[in-house]
């Protein structure tokens, strides 16, 4: 797949033997892991020399983004500016101001499960449970789990597994060996508020993890997981085995323009 499309004839070959090294290479720092990464350059000579980036699309297969795993991700940015001049100087790539990207990201029961091994999820859990012990009689137990969970997380104590299926993420907490602690279960569809929010809809707590008896958890219904004001999500799908979310993330140059 071609890397640099310019949108006149005689585009620079130096911006074409320059310019896509320098993202993908920019690209890779971002990123804990990537696979299959194809991405192609749109605009004219004279944007492009500018630093100004109209257009760029991309897709890219099992991306590790701060632990999160992602199967799939079609995604296309607008309105990049970067330090082309300083680039062509054999320099790093700089974003110099903020920028969109929409698409869409698919993650597996695979990738869901090796994400919750993540610190961030890990910490979001404990805040579930946190909550959930606060709100719900039937779970008053939790204090005694939290009180066993000094670090704030429900890593390592907890081995957090998680199963896709038509409309719902069934999640699982099971004990390490080592740990005295109960195991936790809870069944929970998804939608999306506010544009940043995923919020707990229809949420069920599994009672008996084996049998799946289940009681509603009408204290959790709406619990949010706010993914910060710089992403506005259009859809969330669950799938048997797949999620998808569909929408815009505003990326922001850190202080150093990295």
């Amino acid at each position: 797949m071609s890397e640099f499309s310019p949108s006149q004839a005689g585009g620079s070959r130096v911006i074409s033997r320059i310019l896509p090294p320098a993202i993908r290479f920019w690209l890779s720092t971002q990123l804990d892991h990537v696979e299959n990464l194809n991405f192609q350059i749109e605009g004219r000579d004279r944007d492009l020399l500018s630093g100004h980036i109209p257009e760029v699309v991309l897709s890219a297969q099992k991306a590790i983004y701060q632990g999160i795993h992602l199967s799939q991700a079609d995604v296309k940015a607008s309105g990049i500016r970067v330090n082309l001049g300083q680039v062509l100087r054999r320099k790093p790539l700089r974003l110099l101001a903020a920028f969109p990207i929409s698409g869409q990201v698919f993650l597996t029961t695979a990738d869901f499960n090796q994400s919750l091994q993540s610190p961030l999820l890990g910490t979001g859990l404990y805040d579930l449970l946190r909550l959930l012990s606060q709100a719900q009689s039937e779970a008053s137990h939790l204090q005694a789990v939290l009180q066993a969970l000094p670090n704030h997380t429900v890593l390592p104590h907890y081995r957090p597994t998680a199963s896709i299926e038509a409309e719902q993420i069934i999640l699982r907490l099971m004990p390490d060996q080592q740990a005295d602690l109960p195991p936790i279960a809870i069944a929970t569809q998804l939608m999306v508020q506010d544009g940043h929010q995923l919020c707990l809809k229809d949420p069920h707590w599994l009672i008996d993890t084996i049998s799946e008896e289940s009681t509603p958890l009408p204290s959790l219904q709406g619990f949010a997981i706010d993914l910060g004001s710089q992403v506005q999500l259009t859809t969330c799908e669950i799938q048997a085995e797949q999620l998808s979310l569909a929408g815009t993330v505003q990326v922001l140059p850190t202080p150093d323009g990295h």
